[in-house]
């Protein structure tokens, strides 16, 4: 508790007269007096240990009625707050992060016919997001560009582009619905919905089904 504190009727009667009212100890006596208004119950907490008084010695003045707390006086600390579990945001704000990190490194990438190449300086600019495409939405294409990144590799190189130019939520849902099958062609539609388990929240499939393992 830290509040500032005041003498009450009977403290000042107490310290007027020895005679009338409540006897006290010396000591106390002397705290008492220190009791201004202004001093806090730190500070008057330390004052007791220097007089020699019980570390409780203010505590005892208070239940005895002898003081009294001044009102609005009290200095509340703030209670930290935990952070809060990781929310689907913050899974996108991190693919974002590793996305971009991930953009100024040169990678060799294939086109369909299976010639590989040497990603152009033209290529490597090309934003990975198009900036039609809703702002709710872009932080889920973000999120496959880096599922496609860990799980395909160079082998999707134009399925990288058809994400980067999506510009309307259905466009988007149909090169989900192309990645997902890129990736079952992998290694199974389990593996698929396991990689894509953080975009289907913000934007599931209209139906899909899940093709049991042969």
């Amino acid at each position: 508790m830290n509040v500032k504190l005041r003498k009450t009727e009977a403290g000042l009667q107490a310290l007027q007269s020895r005679e009338a009212g409540v006897r006290l100890p010396a000591r106390l006596r002397t705290l008492l007096l220190q009791v201004d208004g202004q001093k806090r119950t730190p500070e008057l907490s330390r004052l007791a240990l220097s007089l020699g008084t019980p570390s409780d010695a203010v505590e005892t003045l208070m239940e005895m009625g002898l003081v009294e707390i001044i009102p609005g006086s009290q200095i509340i600390t703030p209670v930290p707050v935990a952070e809060p579990v990781a929310t689907q945001r913050g899974v996108a704000a991190a693919a974002l992060a590793q996305v971009t990190a991930s953009q100024s490194k040169p990678v060799q990438a294939s086109t369909d016919v299976g010639h590989t190449r040497q990603v152009t300086e033209e290529d490597d600019q090309e934003p990975l997001v198009s900036t039609k495409l809703p702002e709710p939405f872009q932080p889920i294409a973000l999120m496959m560009h880096k599922v496609t990144d860990t799980h395909l590799g160079t082998r999707a190189t134009m399925l990288k582009r058809r994400i980067s130019k999506s510009e309307t939520e259905a466009e988007l849902r149909l090169t989900l619905m192309a990645l997902r099958e890129a990736l079952a062609k992998s290694n199974g539609y389990l593996h698929a919905d396991k990689a894509l388990q953080y975009v289907y929240p913000t934007l599931p499939l209209f139906s899909f089904k899940t093709t049991p393992a042969l």
